[in-house]
């Protein structure tokens, strides 16, 4: 066997070992991040709270408090709404805390962050996150998460929206189908085996 073939070899082994142990290369990631997600509009009736809502939601709360909020609501009237098909987490925050905006300010900075990969919005990528409302600000996957400001389409104007309408008694976070079901790289670990 050539000298430069036993070398070949031992590279490659060792690129091998040091992955199997968890030592990446310089640059390299240990999962490939999402892409920014597209918007999927509730389309179906299933109001039940999917894996990957309920751990992203009890995730939140241990981390950054609040209180647990709602996932599923019925499927009545015309509206769309995630919340009908089990993806979207209202995360029980109230604006006027200052403790609350502290929470909230925390996970947006963390969710849009560089991450270690170099990609903008690493967390809230491998999250699975769509948007997130709150305090009349939407954060669009979609539009990279800058923050543009929202109006709910059931008010006229803000000042005739409600504390609830605005999103300023609680944070929502709209995840895509996959990240439901908890089949982004953020939820290894995270949503029990079904």
């Amino acid at each position: 066997m050539s000298l430069r073939t036993i070398a070949g070899r031992s590279v490659a082994l060792l690129a091998t070992t040091l992955l199997i142990i968890g030592v990446a290369p310089a640059g390299a990631a240990y999962a490939p991040v999402e892409p920014y997600a597209r918007y999927q509009p509730q389309s179906v009736c299933s109001p039940v709270a999917k894996a990957g809502t309920v751990a992203l939601g009890r995730w939140l709360v241990r981390t950054h408090g609040g209180r647990f909020g709602t996932i599923s609501r019925s499927c009545a009237g015309r509206s769309v709404s995630e919340h009908k098909e089990g993806r979207a987490f209202d995360w029980t925050l109230d604006v006027r805390r200052a403790r609350d905006r502290a929470s909230a300010a925390r996970f947006l900075r963390a969710a849009f962050a560089t991450g270690t990969s170099g990609e903008h919005a690493e967390l809230a990528r491998r999250m699975g996150i769509m948007y997130i409302i709150w305090n009349d600000r939407i954060y669009s996957s979609y539009r990279q998460f800058s923050a543009k400001p929202y109006l709910s389409p059931s008010c006229k104007r803000l000042s005739t929206c409600s504390r609830t309408l605005r999103h300023r008694d609680h944070m929502l976070i709209s995840l895509t189908r996959a990240a439901a079901w908890g089949r982004t790289s953020w939820y290894a670990g995270r949503v029990p085996a079904s």
